[in-house]
C-alpha cells in the first residue's frame, strides 16, 4: 500500500515538474515526457498490472488537465505501461539500457498515434516535419532524462520492496 501511495505522489510531482518547470526551460529542444518515464519504469520493475495502473493514472492526469478527449491519453499511457510490464520477467531491472529503449520506443509510438489522431485525420500530412520537429526532439530529451530518473526510481522501488519484505517477515505482523 505504501508503494502505491509513493507512485501516486511521484506521478503528481512529475506532472507538476513537466507542466511547470520543464515547460519553461529554454535550452531544451523539447520537454521530456516525465510521465512516460515513470510509467515505463514502474511497468518494467513491477510488471504488467502495476505498469497498467501507473500508465492509466499518468494518462488520466494529462487528460484532466490538458487533453481535449477524456481517456485518450489514459488509454495510450495504459498501453505503454502494459507493454513495458511485459519485459519485467525477462530482463533485470538494474540495467538502464532496456528501460531506455522501451521509453524511446513508447515515446515515438505515443507521438505517432497523437500525430495520426490530431493531424493526419485533419488533412495535415507533413509527417517528416512533425517527426523532425516534435517526435525526435522529445524522444531524445526523454531518453536523456530516463538515464537520470530511472536510477532514482529503481532505488526508491527497491527500498520500498525491502521494507515490505521486512514487514512480511515480522512475527507480529501477519500479512
Amino acid at each position: 500500500m505504501k508503494r502505491k501511495l509513493v507512485i501516486v505522489l511521484m506521478a503528481w510531482l512529475l506532472f507538476l515538474l513537466q507542466s511547470t518547470v520543464f515547460g519553461r526551460m529554454e535550452f531544451l529542444a523539447a520537454k521530456p515526457n516525465l510521465m512516460l518515464i515513470l510509467t515505463v519504469a514502474i511497468g518494467f520493475m513491477q510488471g504488467k498490472s502495476e505498469g497498467l495502473l501507473t500508465g492509466f493514472l499518468c494518462g488520466l492526469m494529462i487528460d484532466l488537465f490538458y487533453g481535449g478527449l477524456l481517456g485518450f491519453n489514459a488509454l495510450l499511457y495504459l498501453l505503454a505501461g502494459y507493454f513495458s510490464g511485459r519485459f519485467s520477467q525477462i530482463y533485470f531491472d538494474e540495467d538502464v539500457k532496456i528501460p531506455l529503449i522501451l521509453t524511446a520506443l513508447t515515446d515515438i509510438a505515443l507521438n505517432f498515434v497523437v500525430y495520426v489522431a490530431a493531424f493526419l485525420l485533419r488533412g495535415r500530412v507533413s509527417f517528416f516535419g512533425y517527426f523532425r520537429g516534435v517526435i525526435l526532439p522529445e524522444a531524445v530529451s526523454t531518453m536523456l532524462f530516463t538515464i537520470i530518473l530511472y536510477r532514482l526510481f529503481y532505488k526508491i522501488n527497491h527500498s520500498l520492496l525491502e521494507k515490505e519484505k521486512k514487514g512480511k517477515q515480522s512475527l507480529w505482523i501477519k500479512g
